[in-house]
């Protein structure tokens, strides 16, 4: 998903308004299935096999109870509202890395009864995964992450840090499986621009949405870091700031937003859908 690739898709005004189910991305985009690696996947049954008999009380451990789902997005604030959740939030089983949300839920190691996943492109897959929690007895809830896509659509990885991340084309799939699950009710929204402008807001609406218990604020989350976080993805450790908001606008990314604009003709309808002003969008 790394590389400058070009969107020949156009937006259409339907697409603002999603009332089925998009269509699924193309594999190497959703990554909906594992790929095999020797032993975990072969041992996964067993794995799957030992976490249901402790959900369901016939093995001593403790059942899953919640789980709480973060995704979206890519380059929207995934991994920070991952490690602000992981340092301040109480009685949490975490795992400091991404994590594919139904693989966890199924065969994951139970250590708590609320547990946390973060994986964008588990966006693709909500209907799924309300569907294995519901048959389980446990609860789900989704923290479904935005970000001004003009932000989304320059942003970088350490991965490949000479090229933009996500393609015009790629981040359509996103929007529409955003825009699709946002109004449920097992889901929260949340933006990358209120998370680290007002981070103590994002901490109380999600402890209330998710019925979670507060270790310490988020304002204080750099004291009580996790020491195995991965923390490539952020660059480094900072308090939450909001210089970056606004990054996409500079003669840096010029090209990109003619790029942009021009293979999004819908930008503008999409970023007033979406809670942003169009009236910076480059010409």
């Amino acid at each position: 998903m790394t590389g400058v690739q070009t969107c020949a898709l156009p937006i259409s005004n339907d697409r603002l308004l999603i009332n089925s189910r998009p269509d699924f991305p193309p594999e190497p985009l959703a990554r909906r299935r594992p790929t095999f690696q020797f032993p975990k996947t072969l041992l996964q049954p067993a794995f799957r096999w030992l976490a249901r008999q402790k959900d369901q009380g016939r093995l001593h451990g403790i059942p899953l109870r919640k789980q709480i789902v973060i995704c979206g997005f890519p380059r929207s604030g995934t991994t920070l509202l991952q490690l602000l959740i992981e340092s301040c939030i109480k009685d949490i089983g975490s795992f400091g890395k991404e994590r594919r949300a139904l693989e966890i839920a199924a065969c994951g190691p139970r250590t708590h009864a609320t547990i946390l996943t973060k994986r964008p492109k588990d966006v693709f897959l909500i209907p799924e995964i309300a569907d294995w929690h519901q048959l389980n007895g446990s609860r789900v809830c989704f923290l479904l992450m935005h970000r001004d896509p003009r932000s989304v659509l320059t942003s970088k990885h350490f991965s490949a840090p000479s090229q933009y991340y996500l393609s015009c084309h790629d981040w359509l799939h996103f929007y529409q499986h955003w825009n699709w699950s946002r109004s449920r009710a097992d889901v929260l929204p949340v933006s990358y621009e209120m998370l680290v402008s007002s981070p103590q807001t994002i901490q109380a609406r999600t402890c209330q949405f998710a019925a979670l218990d507060t270790a310490s604020s988020f304002d204080d989350y750099l004291a009580h870091v996790p020491r195995d976080f991965d923390l490539r993805a952020l660059n480094g450790l900072r308090p939450t700031e909001t210089s970056r908001i606004n990054a996409w606008n500079s003669a840096e990314h010029s090209a990109r937003l003619t790029q942009i604009h021009n293979e999004l003709p819908q930008l503008a309808a999409i970023l007033a859908d979406m809670g942003y002003s169009p009236d910076q969008v480059a010409a």
